[in-house]
Formats: structure tokens, C-alpha cells, sequence
């Protein structure tokens, strides 16, 4: 390559202003005329992404293999979760010596995902062997890699992570030249990205020269419950309005086609759909938390299967693929973040550790918790938009303020939206090489 506003924002009138002071001095407060990024609204950037005429222009043909590998942790696999077996990673190599550059998952994100491959495609096409990882929060991770396969405390999804890196980086370096290593994530996997690079300071297995957290979460509890309550939005009479708001959603979409053909979800087809249509706020808020609240319930269903935690299947179930599982699919997708925190996560490592709160438990997964390592920690930059939607004022503010010169921040995007975009690419790629701004 070479080359509005989420009604999110309820705070105190103090942290509104100090967090707008430390944007103001922001590294993008000049406007850059590159920026040309066409949706302002940050809703609708996160559902349609980057329209083609405002894409990088990267190589369509990315090499990028699944490769399978053994299992780190070895447990019986339930039927119903047989889909989930084998462990797999993504790799993409240069013909040459180069860099490797690792890549993690956001929530629910499997190693061939459509934002993993995007970034290893920005990445390749900069001279960087690729690898690209599956979420702790999917459920291929959690059977085969995770020593707790309970996802959402940091220490132990983390741990988890840079076991399975090991793992993989013995692999690949017995079969290429690799200059250094490189670390990038995006949405959650990048704040575990941070994590994973503060991890590293001691163990050392990697010694990364640069990572770049793309559009991460500050404090993951926080931003889960934003998205909670978009889907609220969509849904206000609960789980119950999900059948009226699919019908409604997929009529809106179906407007742009002839009687009887096939709907395709792909990003220019979604943006003719929202320039046509122009869906109200709670349509888009309402697929916004759909798509998370389905990466938890898969998660949670899996967990409660795994650990035989008797809070969605009755304990010592074992169900076969023929069975109906739609009472606990419904119950799994009823089930609020905080609901899994209080119900899965949280009794299942204090079983473990009798002294856990749940306060110290949420504190764990909050970027504040490293910031004097991040602040200090040059080779650390951060990838967002002013309208995220998942940060609130505060939480951008703290990200600004910490990283600096680090911080790339766009004037809108949404909740990855715009990572295709030509001048967010060109960026992604002059960080992770050490070009000049």
C-alpha cells in the first residue's frame, strides 16, 4: 500500500471537562484532509465498515493459512461443542526474513475472523510474517487452550494467551526467518495486547519492539455494559422484541433488491442499505449489542457446558447433537454481561480463590491499572476514534493523555469501522514499522 454522536455520555460534569481539555491537545486536533472517511455516524460506522472507494488499496490474495495445533490443554469435548476441535492459528509469510507480527482477537473472534484477516492483510502488505490468534472468548480457545474456561479475568485469559504465542512461535520459527517480534489486537484482544506486552517486560519470551492497540476497551466492564445497553435500545421490551427486531432489520435491508434475491452482508451493501434506508438510531444500536450479546452467549453456554456449573443446563448435563438446546440458547442470549460475571465468571474463580471480589475481579481488566507502564512504554501506540462507542469521554481522554504522540485518534469511525480506511491503514502500518508521523 501506499499509500451523530452515541447517547452514551453519562458522567460527571468535572470529568466531562477535564477529559474534553486533554482532547483538545490531542495529536489529531489539526484535521488532516487524508481523513476522508464518509460516516459520521459512529453507530453506523461500526456496522458497515469502510465502503470500497475509501479503502486501502492493499493485495486481495493474502496468504494466509489455517494451521492447526495441538491442544495446550487437554479436556473431554462435549458433543454439542465438537465443532470447536481442532486449535487453529492463521499464518501469513513473506518469502523472506521479516518481521512476525502477532494479531488477537476481539470478542468472539475466531483466527480466520474478517477484522483478523483485514489487519493481517495491512500488515502483510508492510513486509510482516503475520499470525493471527483466536479470542479467549471463543470456544475453540476454551476448550483447547484455556487452563479456566470461564473468559473475562484478564490474569487468566492472559496467561492463557502467551502460553498459546509460545506454542506458536516455536512453530513458526522453525520455518522462517524472523526479524523481531511485533503485537497488535483489536477491541478486546488489544487491551489484552497491553496486558500481554506488560506481561512480556518479565517473562521475556518475546521482546516486542512495537505494539499497537486498535480501538481497545479502557475498562472492558464498562464498555460491556455500553453495549449491553445498545441492545436494549433495539430491544426495549427485552429478549422477547429480538423475532419483530430481526423482521424489521432484515426488511430495511431487503429494500435494496429485487423481489427474490439473496440478501449478501458485505460492507458496500450495507452501506447502500444505510444510505437508502437511513435506519433509526435503535435499529443500529439494536445490531450493534446483538453482535456482542451473541459472542456472550455462545461464550457463556460454552462455559457453563465446560465447567458443569449447572447455571444454564441443569449440572451433569451432557447433550447430544440431536437434542433441542433452544431453552438454554434463549437463556444463554438473556444473559446480561453482569449476569455472567455474577453467575460464571466470578463463583467459578473464587471456588478458586476464596478471597476474589468482584470489584477486584473488573479492576484487573482496566488499561488504568498499567498506565505509568503504558505512558513510559514508547514502543506502546493506540489506534481510535473521537466517537467510539464502546469509550466514554473519560476513558478517550486517559488514552490521549497517556500515549501522547502514540495516539492516533480519528474524528470519527466508530467501533472499528474505519480500520480499512486508507489513511487508518497508512497509519497502522507507519507505527508497527517505525515510520514517521
Amino acid at each position: 500500500m501506499r499509500g451523530a454522536a452515541v447517547s452514551r455520555r453519562i458522567r460527571g460534569r468535572a470529568a466531562g471537562i477535564a477529559a474534553t481539555l486533554l482532547l483538545a491537545c490531542a495529536p489529531w486536533a489539526q484535521a488532516d484532509p487524508g481523513y476522508d472517511y464518509p460516516l459520521e455516524d459512529p453507530l453506523a460506522a461500526t456496522v458497515v465498515g469502510t465502503p470500497e472507494e475509501f479503502r486501502a488499496a492493499l493485495p486481495e490474495n493474502l496468504p494466509l493459512a489455517l494451521r492447526e495445533l495441538p491442544p495446550p490443554v487437554e479436556r473431554p469435548t462435549p458433543e454439542v461443542l465438537g465443532y470447536a476441535r481442532p486449535l487453529h492459528y492463521g499464518l501469513a509469510a513473506q518469502d523472506g526474513p521479516a518481521p512476525l507480527a502477532y494479531v488477537i482477537a476481539g470478542t468472539g473472534g475466531d483466527a480466520l475472523g474478517a477484522n483478523n484477516r483485514l489487519l493481517a492483510r495491512i500488515l502483510h502488505d508492510a513486509g510482516f510474517h503475520v499470525v493471527t490468534l483466536p479470542s479467549p472468548t471463543t470456544v475453540t480457545f476454551m476448550l483447547n487452550a484455556a487452563t479456566h474456561p470461564v473468559p473475562g479475568r484478564m490474569s487468566a485469559d492472559v496467561a492463557d494467551l502467551y502460553r498459546l504465542m509460545r506454542l506458536v512461535d516455536a512453530r513458526v520459527s522453525a520455518e522462517l526467518d524472523i526479524e523481531g517480534r511485533y503485537l497488535t489486537g483489536y477491541s478486546l484482544g488489544a487491551t489484552q495486547a497491553a496486558f500481554v506486552a506488560r506481561h512480556d517486560e518479565t517473562a521475556g519470551a518475546f521482546g516486542f519492539r512495537r505494539v499497537l492497540l486498535v480501538n481497545p476497551a479502557v475498562d472492558v466492564y464498562g464498555s460491556v455494559r455500553r453495549l449491553d445497553a445498545l441492545l436494549l435500545e433495539g430491544l426495549p421490551q427485552g429478549i422477547a422484541d429480538l423475532p419483530v427486531f430481526l423482521e424489521r432489520t432484515m426488511a430495511q435491508l431487503k429494500r435494496l433488491y429485487g423481489e427474490g434475491d439473496p440478501l449478501r452482508f458485505e460492507t458496500d451493501v450495507l452501506y447502500r442499505a444505510y444510505l437508502r434506508a437511513r435506519p433509526d438510531r435503535d435499529n443500529l444500536a439494536g445490531m450493534v449489542g446483538l453482535a456482542f450479546r451473541l459472542a456472550l452467549a455462545n461464550m457463556a453456554f460454552a462455559a457453563d457446558l465446560i465447567t458443569d456449573s449447572g447455571v444454564i443446563l441443569p449440572a451433569g448435563s451432557d447433550p447430544d447433537i440431536g437434542d433441542s438446546l433452544e431453552p438454554y440458547l434463549m437463556r444463554s442470549f438473556g444473559m446480561t454481561f453482569a449476569e455472567y460475571v455474577d453467575r460464571l465468571l466470578l463463583p467459578y474463580h473464587r471456588a478458586r480463590e476464596p478471597g476474589l471480589t468482584r470489584e477486584s475481579l473488573i479492576a484487573e481488566s482496566d488499561l488504568r491499572r498499567i498506565a505509568p507502564y503504558l505512558r513510559n512504554a514508547t514502543h506502546i501506540g493506540v489506534v481510535t476514534n473521537r466517537d467510539e462507542p464502546i469509550l466514554d469521554d473519560a476513558e478517550l481522554g486517559f488514552l490521549s493523555e497517556t500515549f501522547g504522540e502514540r495516539a492516533y485518534i480519528y474524528p470519527h469511525g466508530g467501533h472499528l469501522g474505519n480500520i480499512g480506511q486508507h489513511q487508518t491503514a497508512r497509519d497502522i502500518q507507519r507505527f508497527l514499522t517505525g515510520e514517521r508521523r
